[in-house]
C-alpha cells in the first residue's frame, strides 16, 4: 500500500522535500497497519478518551502544516509523532485487555464505482469485519450463503450453466449502443379496427401448396 503510493507520487527530477515526505509517510504507514493488523482499522481510536483523540489527531494536522511549511525538521517531529501516536494506541488496547482482530475470512474486490465489494464466509465474519475494519467509503459485504440467493434467481442460474458447461466463459458488461430503429417508425396501424389495408399474403393458396408437396 505504501509503496504503491510512494510510486505514484513519484516525479522526476525528484523534489529533495517530497522525496523525505515519502520517506517519513511510508514510516507512518507501517506503523499504522501495524496497529490495525493487530485491532482492526479506525477501531481504538473510538474506542480512547476525548483528550487522547485530540491529542491524536492535532498530530496528523502537525504533519499537513509541516509540509504546508515545507519545513523538513518539523515534518520529521510530527511524522515520528505520529508513530509514536500509534504505539500508544496499541499500548492502551493492551492496558484494557481489548479484543484484538480475529481471523476474517474474505474477500475484497475494488468496483469500477470505487465502491468495495466484500464476500465473507458467514454471518460472524460479516460482523467481525463490520467491527474491526471501519474502512471509509462505500462498501457491501455479502456472505455465501446470500450470494447462493443471487445465483439461484432465474438469469443467474442460466448463467451458471453456461459457466458449468464452459469453465472458460467470462462475464463482462454490456452497454447498450443506441436505439433499434423501430422506435423512430411511425405506428399507423390501429389493431382495434378492421384493417382496410391491401391484401399482402395469399394465405389460401400457401395453403394447398403446402398439402400439395404433402401428398
Amino acid at each position: 500500500m505504501a509503496s504503491k503510493k510512494l510510486l505514484e507520487t513519484d516525479v522526476y527530477p525528484s523534489d529533495p522535500f517530497q522525496v523525505w515526505n515519502q520517506a517519513l509517510a511510508i514510516e507512518v504507514e507501517l506503523a499504522k497497519l501495524e496497529h490495525e493488523r493487530v485491532y482492526g482499522i479506525d477501531r481504538v481510536i473510538g474506542l480512547v478518551d476525548a483528550e487522547f483523540r485530540r491529542k491524536f489527531n492535532a498530530q496528523r494536522e502537525r504533519i499537513a502544516e509541516a509540509v504546508q511549511a515545507q519545513d523538513e525538521e518539523r515534518l520529521e517531529r510530527a511524522s515520528r509523532g505520529l508513530v509514536a501516536a500509534y504505539r500508544a494506541l496499541t499500548k492502551w488496547a493492551e492496558g484494557v485487555g481489548l479484543q484484538k482482530m480475529p481471523e476474517i475470512d474474505c474477500m475484497e474486490h475494488r468496483m469500477q464505482d470505487g465502491s468495495l465489494l466484500v464476500v465473507v464466509r458467514d454471518r460472524t465474519m460479516a460482523t467481525w469485519y463490520e467491527q474491526f475494519r471501519k474502512e471509509p467509503g462505500a462498501r457491501s459485504i455479502w456472505t455465501l450463503a446470500e450470494l447462493e440467493v443471487v445465483m439461484t434467481g432465474p438469469t443467474l442460474t442460466q448463467v451458471r450453466g453456461i459457466k458449468a458447461a464452459i469453465p472458460s466463459a467470462t462475464m463482462v458488461p454490456v452497454t447498450p449502443q443506441g436505439s433499434s430503429g423501430f422506435e423512430e417508425m411511425a405506428n399507423d396501424i390501429d389493431i382495434s379496427k378492421p384493417f382496410k389495408g391491401g391484401k399482402m399474403f395469399d394465405t389460401k393458396t400457401a395453403e394447398r401448396a403446402k398439402n400439395e408437396r404433402r401428398t
